[in-house]
């Protein structure tokens, strides 16, 4: 389930950033509290994606796809400049996120001995 809570967390996220721009700078009264809405849906999510993942691994892994699915909204829905220096970071970040679970990888045995008794 960890993958399902992680994947949501960073849609609820990106959809609150893209609602946070909709808003106005709060200007605008139903964006704003639809970015509130999908902000605290998107914690919950990542919450729960707490339960089976280390926060550091978990709380990045949310935030980088976030900030990827993030640029990638930006150049479709608003129309913002791609270039190489934009390009290079969301890899740098996809390639951040590959090594927080490669980092994160346990053999079988310790995860079974890690295993609590619930």
């Amino acid at each position: 389930m960890y993958v399902v809570w992680v994947l949501t967390a960073a849609a609820l996220f990106t959809a609150g950033g893209v609602a946070m721009k909709a808003s106005a700078g709060m200007t605008r009264p139903t964006p704003t509290l639809l970015f509130f809405l999908l902000f605290a849906a998107g914690a919950t999510c990542q919450a729960l994606a707490l339960r089976d993942a280390e926060l550091g691994v978990a709380y990045l892994v949310v935030l980088g796809l976030e900030a990827v699915l993030a640029a990638a909204l930006g150049v479709v829905v608003y129309s913002e400049q791609v270039s190489v220096p934009k390009c290079l970071g969301v890899l740098a970040v996809v390639a951040g996120v590959v090594l927080l679970h490669l980092g994160d990888a346990r053999p079988p045995a310790a995860e079974t001995a890690h295993a609590s008794p619930n």
